[in-house]
């Protein structure tokens, strides 16, 4: 009797504006991965869709690499693993590929090395490999999260907010934009006074968030000073995009995570005007309404018999 390990893990936006590295929210848009063990020393990496063949098949791989670290840490050995991996999530665009690769190896280490972690203790891995959990805490739990994570005591705090009752819609341009480079064009300090403007920029936009006042939420989200004005210039489609969105009731256009994807925040009964405008004049761009994921990692093991499949979740 063979285990398979079955992974749907969701792409994520971070930053939602003011939030920068702190707050982030699940889609739903998927890493697939089929995970069992094999025989032999070496791991096999099979790629079900075009734009995952560009990543490396040895030990190279990231998910292979953070696999082993957790297997480190916690005195296990892995065995040689056979991962097939489709992807809705396209690569380097701002939503969260790389965290939903991360937390999958997370789950992978997990599983196969009977480590037994709690969900509280993969994102506590996952925040100390990423550095901060806008990205890897919506994508473990599922909906709208912020958090912190104090770099001295290794610790990751989290909140969940309600899911806001909005539609999003994501423009995805056609390049990439790595998040190193998009790091870089941010600057190293900040005044004082920059500081608690921005700080109260992005406590007021959770407030509303939490009241479910919309039109203020994205009047905070626009008004961004950590990242996105020094971010803009890398993304070129962004000024029309916002134009277009707000020309048609939008609540709030802004960068996805480190782009250069663009979310849009709009009431229900204008989004599909907004995408269908989108799709027409940014025709060199994909642009599509997505959902909310509000339950995070779908983790499902299949046992393989000789006529049939047995599912436990």
């Amino acid at each position: 009797m063979e285990a398979m390990l079955k992974l749907k893990i969701p792409a994520s936006t971070a930053n939602l504006g003011v939030g920068f590295d702190s707050i982030g929210m699940a889609l739903n848009k998927y890493l697939h991965m089929n995970v069992k063990a094999i025989q032999g020393d070496n791991w096999e990496f099979n790629y079900f869709n075009e734009e995952l063949e560009s990543l490396p098949k040895d030990k190279s791989n990231y998910i292979y690499q953070v696999a082993q670290k957790v297997a480190y840490k916690y005195n296990v050995e892995l065995p040689a693993l056979s991962i097939d991996m489709r992807s809705d999530i396209p690569l380097a665009r701002g939503l969260g590929s790389s965290a939903s690769a991360l937390v999958g190896a997370l789950y992978i280490a997990n599983y196969f090395g009977n480590i037994q972690l709690s969900q509280y203790e993969l994102l506590q891995l996952a925040t100390e490999f990423e550095g901060h959990p806008d990205n890897v805490a919506p994508t473990i739990y599922g909906g709208l999260i912020s958090g912190y994570y104090n770099p001295d005591t290794k610790v990751t705090d989290v909140a969940r907010i309600d899911v806001p009752n909005v539609d999003i819609i994501l423009t995805i341009p056609p390049y990439e934009l790595k998040t190193e480079d998009s790091r870089q064009a941010l600057p190293n300090t900040f005044s004082h006074s920059n500081a608690v403007r921005n700080s109260a920029i992005s406590n007021t936009m959770i407030c509303a968030l939490i009241q479910h006042k919309y039109e203020l939420a994205g009047k905070m989200m626009e008004q961004d000073g950590f990242h996105e004005p020094y971010r803009q210039h890398l993304i070129p489609e962004f000024a029309t995009i916002r134009q277009i969105s707000k020309a048609h009731n939008a609540y709030a256009t802004v960068i996805s995570g480190a782009g250069p994807t663009v979310l849009t925040m709009s009431p229900r009964e204008h989004s599909g005007e907004i995408v269908r405008t989108l799709k027409k004049d940014m025709s060199h761009c994909i642009s599509e309404l997505v959902t909310i994921n509000e339950v995070g990692v779908i983790e499902e093991v299949v046992y393989q018999w000789a006529c049939f499949d047995v599912k436990y979740r």
